[in-house]
């Protein structure tokens, strides 16, 4: 025999809450079927430590998309003049030692930094 679900709660939201709950459940047979599937999953530690890391993700993202842009745009701007200045046969030495080379190894080192957070965002994972 199915045990019956006579007992409810009450939740007091604003008219926008209401509005975006409304929203969010539109695409299951009722308000509180959305509920009790919303609980079973949030619920789920798996699930929940799924959200979480896709949150972290979204953050590392965000946080190094733009210096990685700038790196790029520094670096290209730098091959392009060392470039121009080889075909003129004016490029030194000392512009590969004093210019090139601290870029380029920012560069590595700000990538490798950014992988090995990626690493330990992905060990989170449990996967490898």
């Amino acid at each position: 025999m199915k045990e019956q679900r006579n007992k409810y709660i009450k939740v007091r939201m604003t008219p926008e809450e209401v509005r975006a709950f409304k929203e969010k459940s539109a695409d299951y047979k009722t308000v509180s079927h959305y509920v009790r599937k919303a609980l079973e999953e949030y619920s789920n530690v798996s699930i929940r430590r799924q959200l979480e890391l896709m949150q972290e993700l979204g953050s590392f993202y965000r946080r190094y998309q733009s210096e990685l842009s700038h790196i790029g745009g520094n670096l290209n701007q730098a091959v392009k003049r060392a470039n121009e200045l080889a075909v003129a046969g004016l490029l030194p030495p000392s512009y590969i030692r004093e210019v090139l080379l601290p870029l380029i190894r920012d560069t590595q080192e700000t990538v490798n930094g950014i992988k090995r957070q990626l690493d330990i965002l992905t060990l989170k994972t449990g996967k490898p």
